[in-house]
């Protein structure tokens, strides 16, 4: 007799797409072991019709990028009264928007690079490139330039000069129509992953500190999923009071934006010791190269188990029980 049934959603029409399929393809052979019913439905236009047809009672999600991560598909879900992995549509929003995100951070004292946010409308109707040189005296070159709204490093492009800075602009409004201009600090990529074994914030755990080496210095989307592509040092060499300081900057954030059963928090760790906060990941790739087995490892956690305790909660939350 099979357990109960949970749909496992997945692709989606992101540039995160076949990334999300390696991840959700992945939960489904765990959740197997764990004897759920397992329907894997791949996000499209007729995804609602085909999740009323398999009645699922929880929804995994495994989608990245934009209709994953940014609270689409969880309002769709709350419209649907579905149980769902993972951060509710509010904090889905928020971490997606790295402008939003930022600013929260920064209202709430927890460390990140500076920086400044232009759209579209502003260089094309209001003569917004004459606040490239201001931007620029107060942030310093190199900076980098990020569209706003995307995962995985995508349209990343770091300026060394002046010059550069329109076209990286214009290059990142190929990802959506407001860009973030954000200081490059130098020093330490570390990631960690804060796991939520209950329904407060004194249950949430930050597992092991990851720290990424990249042969460009920088986690590019390369990185994200090409395996050899990045290499992780887990746990980080790290001092143990300071290994303290970036877990609980990881912990703050996750409870500032109230993130759900499992998050990534990304931070340069600066040349003072400084870690500041880069982005959240509230679904964090969970891939054979993904950052976040590869914490849960570290931890004694097997992906299956890893799975299982984010399962766990999602159902004791639809249960009342969180």
């Amino acid at each position: 007799m099979s357990g109960p049934r949970v749909a496992v959603a997945m692709g989606g029409a992101s540039l995160e797409r076949e990334i999300s399929l390696r991840s959700g393809h992945r939960v489904e052979r765990a959740l197997r072991e764990l004897g759920f019913e397992v329907h894997g439905l791949d996000v499209d236009a007729r995804f609602i019709e085909r999740l009323l047809a398999v009645k699922p009672s929880l929804v995994f999600v495994a989608m990245h990028g934009r209709g994953g991560e940014d609270g689409t598909l969880q309002e769709l879900l709350e419209i649907l009264a579905l149980p769902y992995t993972g951060s509710d549509a509010l904090s889905s929003a928020l971490c997606m928007d790295k402008l939003l995100f930022k600013r929260m951070l920064v209202q709430h004292g927890i460390p990140t690079p500076s920086f400044h946010s232009l759209s579209e409308a502003a260089l094309r109707e209001m003569g917004g490139a004459g606040t490239f040189a201001t931007i620029l005296d107060e942030l310093h070159l190199p900076v980098v330039v990020k569209p706003v709204a995307q995962g995985s490093a995508i349209g990343i492009k770091f300026v060394h000069e002046i010059e550069q800075l329109p076209g990286a602009i214009l290059g990142a409004f190929g990802y959506g129509d407001r860009v973030l201009i954000e200081e490059r600090v130098v020093g330490r990529e570390l990631a960690v992953t804060v796991l939520d074994t209950g329904g407060s914030s004194s249950q949430r755990v930050a597992l092991p500190v990851v720290e990424l080496l990249t042969p460009e210095g920088f986690y590019s989307y390369e990185a994200h999923y090409t395996i050899g592509g990045v290499r992780l040092k887990v746990p980080a060499e790290l001092e143990r009071g300071l290994e303290e300081k970036v877990k609980q900057v990881a912990l703050d954030s996750c409870e500032l934006m109230g993130c759900r059963d499992f998050a990534r928090v990304d931070m340069i760790l600066d040349e003072e010791g400084t870690p500041k906060v880069l982005e959240m990941n509230t679904i964090p790739g969970l891939t054979e190269t993904g950052i976040t087995p590869a914490a849960a490892e570290a931890a004694g956690i097997s992906f299956t188990q890893l799975v299982d305790a984010i399962v766990t909660r999602a159902r004791r939350e639809a249960e009342g029980e969180a």
